[in-house]
């Protein structure tokens, strides 16, 4: 069975060295990777995952960096390691407060063949009305182009980690709302906003909606999956959270839920997302 693995992170090797000084300067780097044990790889590293565990595909992007300079060179880095490997669907980030520079970096890099844009978040602040209409612009050139948003959300209850903020539900919603034509991705199944998907209105809104199961194993327990399974069957992507965690992680609790299921969460939805 192919396997599309629909959430991984690569650094270039030159910004993992200057991990320190970085997280000196970036709030939201330094929440996630301040700490010299939070698991950094480059792209060599990727490609070596993927061969190990047998993933066919994987939607990579870097990390959304507050210097402009940073985040050219990290997208750069992405692109090029897609163009060396094929299996690499390229996602790159943008300036998030910053309309002109964003719509500036999305062109210029989906010129080079960029498929979309993430994991977006905002580790240092909550998400509400002045993160949504920050990144309005950038949506509407997504839906004309046909670009996929990766978008980070966290669950509003539960135990605290590093880089879990807020999230403004209605806002997340109002932005989906807003961009009817926008694919998007809700990292780690939207921080649970996909349960809203049991109103009807919510499931029409969010039409174009997927949310992938990175990090699942550290939130929920294995019921999240039955759950997936049961109303969420052709909405949901494996994620992996590479290099948090790998494919095995995720596997034996997928393998439950029946060949139909495992095929759609681990390909399916992805090859229907992308295409290919």
């Amino acid at each position: 069975m192919q396997v599309l693995d629909g959430h991984t992170h690569i650094f270039p090797p030159e910004l993992i060295r200057q991990r320190e000084k970085i997280a000196g300067h970036d709030k939201g780097f330094a929440a996630i990777y301040g700490d010299s044990r939070s698991r950094m790889a480059d792209g060599d590293g990727l490609v070596a995952y993927m061969d190990r565990e047998g993933i066919d595909r994987a939607v990579t992007g870097c990390f959304p960096f507050r210097d402009a300079a940073r985040i050219r060179l990290a997208n750069d880095y992405v692109l090029d390691m897609a163009t060396k490997d094929t299996r690499i669907i390229p996602f790159i980030l943008v300036d998030r407060d910053d309309e002109d520079k964003a719509l500036a970096e999305a062109r210029r890099c989906f010129e080079q063949g960029a498929r979309g844009v993430g994991e977006i978040a905002w580790y240092d602040r909550p998400f509400g009305a002045r993160e949504r209409k920050s990144i309005d612009a950038l949506a509407r050139y997504m839906e004309q182009t046909g670009m996929v948003l990766l978008m980070h959300l966290n669950e509003p209850v539960g135990h605290r980690y590093p880089g879990k903020t807020e999230a403004d539900f209605g806002e997340v919603a109002a932005f989906v709302e807003a961009h009817p034509a926008l694919k998007i991705i809700l990292a780690h199944l939207g921080g649970g906003i996909c349960f809203y998907e049991l109103m009807p209105e919510v499931r029409k809104a969010f039409s174009l909606v997927y949310y992938d199961l990175a990090a699942s194993p550290f939130l929920y327990s294995d019921d999240l999956y039955r759950f997936a399974a049961a109303f969420l069957p052709d909405k949901v992507l494996f994620g992996s959270d590479y290099p948090l965690l790998t494919l095995s992680r995720y596997k034996p609790r997928i393998d439950g839920l029946g060949d139909e299921v495992k095929e759609k969460f681990l390909w399916g939805n992805g090859r229907r997302l992308f295409g290919g």
